[in-house]
């Protein structure tokens, strides 16, 4: 497998974020947008140059009210594009916190 994909887990909720949007800001202005899964995982891309990515959560209109975060921007660095990069994001009402997975 190669690409970036990601999983979002409410932990308000006890499970995966389902219908978050999420965009993926890739080297070369290129945007991409995904929707969750039922189990909160999308594939953003599979195809990957080096460079830098961002992966914007709209957490705000998941949760249907601005609580506390509006969107939450992670910036990634590909340095091997052949390679997979999971970025997971667990997310609760007034905190996240976001990891390198497998």
């Amino acid at each position: 497998m190669r690409g970036i994909t990601t999983h979002v887990l409410d932990i308000v909720k006890g499970g995966g974020a389902a219908g978050m949007e999420v965009e993926l800001r890739a080297p070369g202005g290129q945007h991409l947008t995904a929707t969750l899964d039922a189990g909160g995982r999308a594939t953003l891309a599979e195809t990957l140059v080096a460079g830098v990515y961002e992966l914007r959560f709209h957490a705000a209109a998941y949760r249907r009210a601005a609580e506390f975060y509006d969107i939450i921007p992670v910036r990634i660095l590909v340095h091997e594009p052949e390679r997979h990069y999971h970025v997971p994001l667990i997310l609760s009402a007034y905190g996240y916190t976001t990891y390198r997975g497998g």
